[in-house]
């Protein structure tokens, strides 16, 4: 499967190196992995002419908390045409209900560009025990997200 997703990604946007952060999080985000499957129009939306991409890491103690810390300390989402999005579960069950909390948190932080995104979407992936036991101290626990987006390189 990932193979596959690398050469749609090498395809659609030649000029994307597949050692950038960007590649490397796109390759995550369409991987069998993720707990709810994406669409490949996904990509081929994402990957459109006209746009430069940035990848965005953040953490929190809840999934709401990682969408405010988005929201507040990365002024540039205002501005962006698409977003694929993934939420890292702490160790245990995914809470959905917190899940769900977190993307309506989003449509409403981001209300004026969301409804114009191409494409919007999200996934979760669930903790990796490796991950976990790697993690520093005061990191341990944390819920984390990653999000891949894409803005208007005419800007």
């Amino acid at each position: 499967m990932a193979e596959e997703i690398k050469s749609l990604i090498k395809k659609l946007s030649p000029l994307l190196e597949e050692d950038s952060e960007v590649f490397r999080e796109l390759v995550t985000f369409f991987s069998g992995t993720a707990k709810i499957s994406m669409h490949r129009d996904d990509l081929c939306k994402f990957l459109q002419d006209n746009r430069t991409f940035e990848v965005v890491r953040v953490s929190g103690k809840s999934y709401k908390d990682c969408v405010y810390e988005l929201v507040d300390n990365y002024p540039e989402m205002m501005d962006a045409i698409g977003m694929l999005r993934y939420y890292k579960a702490p160790a245990g069950n995914i809470k959905w209900e917190e899940v769900e909390a977190a993307e309506i948190a989003m449509g409403n932080e981001l209300t004026m560009n969301a409804y114009g995104w191409s494409p919007d979407a999200w996934t979760i992936f669930e903790n990796n025990a490796f991950d976990e036991t790697t993690a520093p101290e005061d990191k341990k626990g944390d819920y984390s997200l990653v999000a891949i987006v894409a803005l208007d390189s005419l800007l």
